[in-house]
């Protein structure tokens, strides 16, 4: 029998913990996604990924024989959600920090939020390729991890630090729950709206005022997957100006009503795994197919 579905995660340390939040490795037995959907919510991070699937779904891949292959590629920040399609079957990857992408992209990252997933061959060429390799080659997710760590410890060697402009405008939105201006995230920062813009769009990809509503979606639905909270209160809570508001927004970043959405995270027919944090902070929804139960 295989063992249940399993999500580790491990913090960086420094100086990789400036641009990396942690690492991660996970185990998705066929079983397990069957009968769940999983979901990337809207992220102010970018994440590096290598996986394995079952077919040919992922970008930057080499196959692998029996119909497996193992793929490596950059998952922008983003607004839209991304499903994750059932073909996978392990995962090892690092969650940047919202200025992580300068390990990737020194010269900037230009808008990416449209952008839901990059071939690392795509960006670094035979250093990818090579990376790849060793992954491949690698006996286990433990091995797979520390060559990613290493990796990645290389290319902060080779950046400058993140700007702190860019660093106190998203603790401010975190602060605010995204109910803030641009304007006033950059008179707080020293700097032009203008300014803080371009910034913000260089080191993560998204503007401040798309890095707000990020924040505001995900603030509302930690909220609702508390039972007893009304769509009423979640949306005042969240700076949705009501409810229709925040329903238009789930409506257009997640695909779904909140109504229907706080349901399903309720649920108790999302099959047992182990984790060592909540999936949500991450920005992994595991939520049960509309169809079992």
């Amino acid at each position: 029998m295989n063992p249940a579905a399993s999500f580790q995660f491990f913090p960086a340390s420094p100086p990789l913990s400036t641009f990396v939040q942690y690492l991660y490795a996970s185990y998705v037995p066929r079983e397990f996604v069957s009968l769940i959907e999983g979901i990337r919510l809207p992220e102010l991070e970018a994440q590096i990924v290598f996986a394995i699937e079952e077919g040919s779904v992922f970008p930057g891949g080499r196959w692998l024989g029996g119909g497996m292959r193992a793929c490596l590629f950059l998952q922008p920040a983003h607004l839209q959600m991304i499903p994750i399609p059932g073909s996978i079957r392990a995962a090892v990857g690092a969650a940047l920090c919202p200025a992580g992408l300068k390990i990737l992209m020194p010269k900037g990252a230009g808008e990416l939020s449209d952008t839901s997933l990059i071939a690392l061959e795509d960006l670094w060429g035979g250093e990818a390729r090579r990376l790849l390799d060793q992954m491949v080659e690698a006996a286990t997710s433990s091995a797979r991890r520390t060559l990613l760590q290493q990796f990645l410890h290389q290319r902060v060697q080779q950046v400058a630090a993140p700007s702190r402009a860019v660093e106190r405008a998203v603790e401010l939105i975190r602060e605010h729950h995204g109910e803030i201006s641009t304007e006033r995230l950059a008179a707080a920062c020293g700097c032009t709206s203008r300014t803080l813009r371009n910034l913000a769009v260089a080191e993560t990809g998204l503007a401040p005022k798309h890095l707000a509503r990020v924040v505001r979606i995900r603030h509302a639905l930690e909220l609702l997957s508390v039972a007893g909270v009304p769509l009423s209160a979640a949306a005042l809570a969240s700076a949705f100006s009501d409810q229709a508001h925040m329903s238009r927004e789930f409506r257009e970043l997640i695909g779904e009503p909140p109504s229907e959405l706080s349901q399903r995270l309720r649920s108790g027919a999302v099959p047992s795994f182990t984790a060592e944090r909540s999936l949500m902070s991450t920005g992994l929804l595991v939520v049960p197919k509309r169809d079992a139960g």
